[in-house]
């Protein structure tokens, strides 16, 4: 199995995220963005090594609040569950993971 730092870039999963204003609480339009770089830096620190995030802001609602793409080509969700697979990650366990780690992100931001 390739390590961390020798795993081609071409063969990682990105992963985009996007970030619900409202999930910061009533004023989270105003730092939202700010929120979203400091996740983004958070969750790449622990990322697993075929795995890039990208979190943004969720302004338009008509885009999906998690997206995937290897390849520049956009996976449907039998897809990334093959992809998860190959590493022994299951797709639940995959976003539970990223649903607490965001919930543990945002209360390090807000220093709680």
């Amino acid at each position: 199995m390739c390590s961390a730092t020798s795993f081609p870039d071409e063969k990682k999963m990105s992963v985009i995220f996007r970030m619900e204003p409202g999930s910061l609480g009533p004023d989270g339009g105003q730092y939202i963005k700010e929120f979203c770089d400091f996740a983004q830096t958070q969750l790449q620190a622990c990322a697993a090594y075929y795995i890039n995030f990208f979190i943004e802001p969720r302004f338009d609602k008509t885009l999906a609040e998690m997206s995937f793409i290897l390849a520049n080509k956009s996976l449907n969700q039998q897809q990334v569950e093959k992809y998860l697979d190959l590493f022994g990650e299951e797709y639940s366990h995959f976003e539970d993971q990223l649903e607490s780690n965001l919930e543990a992100i945002i209360d390090q931001f807000f220093g709680r």
